[in-house]
């Protein structure tokens, strides 16, 4: 379900598409759009996978770390509103900011040119997949290329997980308090 609805998006917002029920019948709507659905699929799958378990990874981490050093964060609570939000944010933030390649090639395929769309008046280019994509991106602009965004994509992820991963641990601490759990 998000694979077609993040296409729909991103070929609105980059201005491929000029609206959105233009972007439904060239994304679902026709054979080669579909096809691109899946290759960006597979693109997206190598990008929410680790993002999700790097941002765990780090916030369990870092809530450990505090944890066990005691000394150092002078027995800082880390079940708090505040410190579960900033360590959210930072798992967050590292998470966005190592997938930014992998966002960077997903968005590409989902607007690349597809069918008619692929055609200019000299060729026509054949839609790629993950690592075509990538060897595209990188002839085209280097390695930095591929971090292109990085700033907005660890800006916006930063908060975002930040406010998910302490609201979660707030009504996962309610649930607990109120017996939702049993031992």
């Amino acid at each position: 379900m998000r694979a077609p609805a993040e296409a729909i998006k991103s070929r609105v917002q980059s201005g491929v598409d000029p609206s959105t029920q233009v972007s439904v019948q060239r994304v679902l709507g026709t054979r080669e759009g579909r096809e691109n659905v899946l290759r960006a699929w597979s693109a997206s799958l190598w990008r929410d996978v680790p993002f999700g378990a790097i941002q765990l990874a780090v916030f369990e981490g870092l809530k450990s770390y505090i944890i066990n050093s005691p000394q150092t964060f002078n027995d800082l609570d880390v079940d708090t509103l505040l410190s579960e939000a900033l360590l959210g944010a930072a798992g967050g933030a590292m998470a966005a900011f190592l997938t930014v390649p992998l966002d960077v090639i997903t968005i590409r395929i989902l607007t690349q040119g597809t069918g008619e769309q692929a055609c200019d008046e000299d060729e026509c280019t054949v839609p790629t997949g993950i690592l075509g994509m990538a060897r595209q991106i990188l002839d085209e602009g280097g390695a930095a290329a591929l971090f292109t965004g990085w700033q907005q994509r660890t800006f916006y992820w930063a908060p975002a997980i930040g406010i998910f991963l302490s609201c979660y641990c707030t009504f996962r601490q309610q649930a607990i308090a109120q017996g939702f759990f049993p031992p």
